[in-house]
């Protein structure tokens, strides 16, 4: 498998202005590979961007899914429970995969991810915008160790799947599954690209597998920038003071409606037991 044989066309995000965007990355996958390969994407995201694990499970068709890190999903920027830049890796369906099925003319495979912007820190100057940059993802294929005569079954054979949560398997049970594969594999041994050393460290599954290969990006890739509305800093006090008085006013609404309910309960009760005495 060379990696002339598949390249990363390109990744956009959809629409490049507000809370609420899809990174979509498009991959051309051409020729062959062995049955035990499968693929991979890893999305480096920076604080401001979280990917929201239920809208991921909706399309646990298309892949599955792990996040790292990201703190509280609801929290803005600036809270203290948001967490920093996380990680989100991608275990990719391939449709129509047989494994080691040919690919002459090349194949287009668009992977969409829905991703949504925390609020930002407010601003007193200056356009109210934060300009959020989000990388490629790194694509790669994680395949386990094939017998000699490359059919991928046997002690070597078997895919080394990630297991993602939301799969029928986990990490954990997947380890389990493939132990006696593993035990041929030596992740001493195993080459992993200099860009792929944070994703194995983070999923130690990856670890295990005797060969990662990276997905060259074409030359036109490069990060895009998504542009998140902030709030201004100086109607904060005007916020403030507005909200207290409308709490204040829905207090007092709320008290005198309690009140009159109940004076107009008590005259219904003296009304009635006023009849039965005449």
């Amino acid at each position: 498998m060379a990696n002339d044989d598949f390249v990363l066309l390109s990744s956009t995000l959809t629409p490049t202005q507000g809370f609420h965007t899809s990174s979509t990355t498009r991959l051309v996958l051409r020729g062959s590979r062995p049955h035990s390969c499968t693929l991979h994407l890893y999305f480096e995201l920076p604080a401001q961007l979280f990917a929201d694990p239920y809208e991921l499970d909706h399309r646990r068709g298309l892949y599955t899914f792990e996040r790292f890190g990201g703190g509280n999903l609801e929290a803005p920027v600036f809270a203290p429970g948001a967490g920093g830049p996380s990680g989100l890796l991608l275990d990719v369906t391939v449709p129509g995969d047989g494994g080691g099925e040919s690919r002459d003319d090349g194949d287009i495979l668009s992977i969409e991810v829905p991703l949504h912007a925390r609020y930002g820190v407010p601003k007193r100057v200056g356009e109210l915008i934060d300009e959020v940059v989000l990388p490629p993802p790194e694509t790669f294929w994680a395949c386990a160790q094939e017998r000699a005569d490359g059919d991928g079954h046997g002690h070597g054979g078997g895919a080394a799947r990630i297991f993602m949560p939301g799969s029928e398997l986990t990490v954990a049970s997947a380890l389990r599954k493939w132990r006696l594969c593993w035990l041929y594999t030596s992740a001493e041994h195993v080459q992993v690209p200099e860009a792929l050393h944070k994703v194995v460290e983070l999923a130690p599954a990856l670890k295990h597998a005797s060969k990662l290969v990276l997905i060259p990006h074409a030359e036109a890739v490069h990060a895009q920038a998504l542009r998140v509305p902030v709030g201004n800093a100086g109607d904060v006090a005007l916020v403030e003071t507005g909200t207290v008085v409308v709490v204040l006013l829905a207090f007092v609404y709320l008290l005198h409606t309690i009140v009159r309910a109940s004076r107009a309960q008590d005259v219904a009760v003296k009304t009635s037991v006023a009849k039965k005495d005449s």
